[in-house]
């Protein structure tokens, strides 16, 4: 019962973003606390009274498939918050701290009396506030190493010069824009912290339909009612990143959504696309479409329609920015979209829920959300205009680092056409692997290598033994501790350069066993013994450390099921099974692994 009420609260959610739906499932979770969810601990260091917030941000971390606690720092108090070894903040053991200031209670002086002010004491001004920022960063990082999110600051709307501060040297627009600049360069040269744009936010908003000036007076609660739900949002694209929950793939409909018009009935010359209204707004889409193409989003198309027809366009309509070579693979026939969605997932060989579908159509919109619940649906609105706008509310592509491999991922997918055709000529899986003429690389991560590591371990859901998720900054300190190591391994065949694929994390235990903390490789490399490879690593570095057994776990989730077995098919042995998660143990005298003849291993020491 519990469940089936959260479940309908959740759909409530994903179609009707209205600050209604926020409150009623952050109401809901106190009733009834679902203990099926993994929890993630947020905790919130404010200057202004953020509460109203509150309820978004629960329901965005509810949405990613977590159960959400929250702590809340006294107001205004956010330095002896850090300082304290023993505070509330460091008890809560939170997996992400927020930082969110408001900048009238940053510096009054540069908010409200900035012409009063000198140039050397503008200058003292800005270098305190970002000193403060440094400190709070520091003290931070002396008990807890999670992610920080830091919000910079709106532009002042009533600033103090008048129509003088655009003819200043040293106008308040400008100082503030600093500010902006050196919190930014500060986030850039630390670990873990990462700049919440409330300027840009504040900016698509506008300042006087998300700011409440009066409430500000009144409670400190300057968030207007139009700007709550934005800002939850826009924490929610963080929680997302971080927690490995980013998109993968791009599902589009083609009438009323790549162009205006129906192709089947109005024809190539009939359908709005160009560069008048309306055929500029889907152009405007298109080149949206085309920008996440270019991060690594996999572009699909499910429609009901004749697929000549769309082929014709795709190639040959003039106002089209969005070619056939863009698509990884589509659907296009007369067949209910819901099963074409599924075959579009397992052609990409990814789960449903790494799926966004974008239909203008209502009916298809509410057929995928009731029957894939897994899949995120957005409903485009009549006005086309809007269209280019909904890919990026929810930043549900969003991610914190943008490595070589997002780069060339639709490069690689198209790649495993031509390793098809190439399957398809051989005899055997052995003699298509050998054609392959596979070369790996296995050595400690640098620090150009570093992202993608801990891309790997954030993102990896389906050959992924524990699923523990790393920042950056937490595998730099693995890789360079004494007490554990971090290993990639890359793939080349004579199709491309697949680039880092697999990471691997050793634990040392003095005197007991060494622990692969971490085992996992993508889903473009399964099938070709690369893990057996990996383990054989794993198991000379652990006999060169004069270790006799190593151990393994496998925590079951929803989506790795396949590795269940891993541990036993290596001859390990289970030595414990509790709560769901299973401990394996391999004696390295006994043990071994065989790398295939079929493939080139080079390490790097």
């Amino acid at each position: 019962m519990q469940d089936s009420k959260l479940s309908s609260l959740i759909s409530r959610l994903k179609s009707d973003k209205a600050y209604s739906s926020y409150t009623a499932i952050s109401n809901a979770l106190d009733r009834l606390k679902p203990v099926n969810l993994p929890i993630m601990k947020v905790a919130i260091l404010r200057n202004f009274t953020i509460e109203p917030v509150i309820p978004v941000i629960r329901g965005e971390i509810v949405l990613e498939g977590f159960y959400p606690e929250i702590y809340v720092g006294d107001f205004d108090n956010i330095m002896q918050n850090v300082i304290e070894p023993q505070s509330g903040l460091y008890h809560f053991q939170p997996d992400l701290i927020i930082i969110a200031q408001w900048f009238e209670s940053v510096s009054a002086k540069l908010a409200l009396s900035y012409i009063t002010l000198s140039p050397e004491e503008i200058a003292e001004e800005v270098e305190r506030i970002i000193m403060d920022f440094k400190n709070i960063i520091a003290e931070i990082r002396k008990s807890s190493t999670v992610p920080i999110l830091i919000n910079n600051f709106p532009l002042i709307t009533n600033n103090t010069l008048g129509i003088l501060d655009t003819q200043n040297d040293i106008s308040q627009m400008g100082t503030l824009l600093d500010i902006n600049s050196k919190l930014k360069e500060l986030a850039k040269n630390s670990s873990d912290v990462y700049i919440v744009d409330y300027f840009k936010l504040i900016y698509k908003l506008g300042s006087f339909h998300s700011v409440e000036e009066r409430y500000w007076h009144m409670s400190r609660a300057p968030i207007s009612r139009h700007g709550i739900v934005p800002l939850g949002q826009e924490y929610g694209k963080f929680f997302r990143a971080l927690k490995g929950r980013t998109r993968k793939c791009l599902v589009l409909d083609c009438d009323e959504t790549l162009w205006g018009g129906i192709i089947g009935e109005a024809g190539l010359d009939g359908i709005k696309l160009g560069v008048d209204y309306p055929g500029s707004c889907y152009q405007a889409f298109q080149r949206e479409i085309i920008n996440l193409y270019h991060k690594g989003v996999i572009l699909a198309l499910c429609s009901k329609n004749n697929e000549e027809d769309v082929i014709e366009v795709l190639n040959n309509h003039p106002g089209m920015l969005l070619r056939e070579e863009h698509f990884a693979t589509w659907q296009i026939n007369w067949s209910d979209k819901v099963s074409n969605i599924i075959k579009i997932a397992e052609t990409l060989n990814i789960g449903l829920d790494s799926l966004v579908f974008v239909d203008d159509s209502e009916f298809e919109c509410n057929q995928v959300r009731e029957r894939l619940p897994q899949v995120e649906v957005i409903h485009l609105p009549k006005e086309p205009s809007s269209y280019k706008s909904m890919l990026s509310v929810r930043g549900l592509f969003d991610t914190l680092v943008y490595t070589n491999e997002d780069r060339l991922r639709n490069k690689t997918y198209k790649d495993n056409i031509q390793r098809k055709q190439i399957y398809e000529t051989s005899g055997t899986l052995e003699e298509y692997l050998t054609k392959l003429n596979m070369e790996v690389e296995i050595g400690t991560p640098n620090t150009i290598q570093l992202p993608r590591v801990s891309q790997l371990t954030q993102k990896t859901n389906q050959f992924n033994l524990t699923t523990f998720r790393y920042t950056e900054a937490e595998i730099a300190s693995l890789a360079n501790s004494s007490e554990s190591d971090v290993f990639y391994i890359k793939l080349h065949d004579k199709v491309s350069d697949l680039g880092i694929i697999g990471v691997a994390i050793l634990k040392y235990h003095v005197g007991i066993a060494v622990e692969i903390d971490s085992f996992l490789l993508s889903c473009r490399a399964l099938g070709r013994s690369i893990e057996n490879i990996l383990l054989s690593h794993l198991f000379e570095i652990a006999r060169g450390k004069g270790y006799r057994s190593i151990i393994g776990r496998y925590i079951p989730t929803k989506k790795n099921a396949q590795v269940k077995d891993f541990y036993e098919k290596h001859n390990f042995k289970l030595k414990i099974q509790n709560n769901g998660e299973y401990i394996w143990e391999a004696d390295l005298q006994k043990v071994e692994t065989c790398t295939p003849a079929y493939i080139k291993v080079t390490r790097i020491d």
